[in-house]
């Protein structure tokens, strides 16, 4: 055989032996799968978990790999609570005996549901009291505000008056204005108390308030009811210690009017240009808010009150001695004080009459009438007293064969209700000398006069001041006419009834308008 055939053959068949001996190891050892897995830690509220790769809060995944012929690996995983709160248990994972805090966690090929480690909140919220501060007085409400902290969160906060929930915030900073309208006056405690989500609660020590629903005690000083002042004053005090601000007005009843500052025991004092109806008014408050105020009604009246002589000795008559009695009647709105006098002698009160013995010579006798606002008015008479058979009449009787009554006639001059409340205008004309009595009237009660006195034929020309009640009463007309209240115009009747010298009357009627 030829060597270089020969050799070729030799290698054939080692290699042939060579690929039957890779075949039969192949088939003796079969190949081997590398498997990769993983766990994944979830921590629900304040804790840790840590093991082998793994340190929650930092890292919560881990991944290992291994054969497919060997035994899964695990992973000890261990649970630590953070300060104030507890653990609650696995879930995905299996405690280890004796050691709740502690599991095996195995890995998964395919992914898996999470491994979970639950803690719970144990520790209760920390609550202190900012506002109201201690021993505080408030009215009728009150600002609450407290700081809290806790080791989860705070959810709410209550606040207690007594013992008693009164108000709840849920949302921080959890300051809240609390209604105190309803709490009884006097002193009283306040807490707060804090809640986290699992209801553990703190509370607060009790802080001692006041509640204060009196305003400012104010009481006013001798004020006047009635007034002639053009510049009216008055005074007040307090005995309160808590009085913030004082305010005073003077305004006409029914208007309306700003306060200005003003003080106790000093006079507040205000224009009064018009008569009528006015008020002095006194708005106090107190460091809480609480609200004292005091009205005074009082009238301006400059209109003298209305005295006339009904009965008695004529002015400038001569008389016997002896006795002499008067009588008179007194007109005001107000209500009035009557003092008398006999020969400039001293003053006495009287009320509606006087008498006297009088002895031979001349007299005089007065009367004085004031009204409450400060108003006078004087009447007066002088006589003559003589002895029997010494009493000639120095005016004699005039002569008694007129028998006819004089004409009269009253002219009213357009005018409006604002100008009568001062003085009504009117014409009253008689064809001789005459004197007596013009009184005009209305509806609601209108009613005033005067007199006239006319020395020959001719025109009185009049201007009948109405009493402060009159004045009034047109007042209110006049006001609810511009408003439309009340007709445009207003009916008013004068009627006039005058004698002459001999005692003859005349009278005269005029139904006219005036304007609201």
């Amino acid at each position: 055989m030829n060597p270089r055939n020969l050799l070729s053959t030799v290698a054939t068949l080692i290699a042939l032996v060579a690929v039957g001996i890779t075949a039969g190891a192949a088939q003796a050892e079969p190949q081997r799968e590398l498997v990769t897995g993983e766990i994944t830690v979830e921590v629900h509220a304040g804790g840790t978990v840590t093991g082998t790769g793994i340190n929650c809060g930092i890292d919560c995944y881990d991944s290992r790999s291994w054969y497919d012929d060997e035994v899964p690996p695990t992973n000890r995983l261990t649970a630590t609570p953070g300060t104030g709160w507890a653990f609650g248990g696995w879930q995905g994972c299996t405690s280890v005996n004796g050691q709740s805090n502690k599991c095996d966690a195995s890995y998964s090929e395919f992914g898996s549901e999470p491994i979970i480690a639950a803690f719970y909140d144990v520790m209760a919220p920390s609550v202190y009291l900012h506002y109201p501060a201690s021993d505080q007085v408030v009215g009728s409400s009150m600002y609450a505000g407290a700081e809290t902290g806790d080791n989860d969160r705070v959810a709410r906060v209550e606040y207690l008056i007594d013992g008693q929930v009164v108000a709840t915030s849920t949302t921080g900073p959890f300051d809240l204005n609390i209604d105190t309208s309803g709490v009884s006056e006097g002193a009283h405690q306040f807490q707060a108390r804090a809640f986290d989500p699992t209801g553990n609660n703190g509370i607060t020590a009790v802080r001692n308030f006041v509640v204060d629903h009196s305003g400012p005690a104010i009481s006013l000083t001798s004020p006047v009811t009635a007034t002639n002042a053009t510049h009216p004053q008055f005074s007040f005090d307090t005995t309160s210690t808590d009085v913030k601000t004082i305010g005073c007005l003077i305004v006409r009843k029914g208007d309306d009017a700003d306060y200005s500052p003003c003080s106790p025991n000093q006079w507040f004092a205000a224009d009064t240009p018009d008569e009528g109806d006015w008020q002095f008014a006194i708005r106090a408050t107190d460091n809480v808010g609480n609200i004292t105020q005091v009205v005074h009604d009082f009238v301006v009246d400059r209109t003298a009150p209305d005295a006339q002589f009904t009965s008695g000795p004529a002015d400038g008559s001569v008389i016997k001695v002896g006795n002499v009695a008067y009588e008179w009647n007194v007109s005001d709105g107000l209500p009035v004080s009557q003092v008398c006098s006999w020969d400039n002698g001293e003053e006495v009160a009287c009320d509606g009459s006087a008498s006297r013995g009088l002895a031979a010579g001349t007299h005089s006798f007065k009367v004085t009438v004031s009204d409450e606002a400060g108003n006078s008015t004087s009447i007066s008479r002088s006589v003559t007293a003589k002895k029997d058979g010494d009493t000639t009449d120095p005016d004699p009787d005039p002569d008694t064969s007129d028998r006819t009554a004089p004409v009269v006639k009253i002219v009213a001059p357009r005018q409006t209700l604002r100008s009568a409340r001062k003085a009504l205008r009117l014409k009253v004309r008689c064809d001789e000398a005459c004197s007596g009595k013009v009184t005009v009237t209305g509806a609601g009660g209108i009613r005033f006069g005067g007199r006239v006195v006319l020395n020959g034929a001719g025109v009185a020309k009049l201007k009948l001041r109405p009493t402060a009640k009159v004045r009034r009463k047109l007042n209110r007309l006049a006001m609810r006419g511009r408003r439309g209240a009340e007709p445009r115009f207003f009916n008013l009747v004068a009627k006039a009834g005058l004698k002459d010298a001999a005692g003859n009357t005349g009278k005269a009627s005029l139904r006219f308008k005036v304007k609201a």
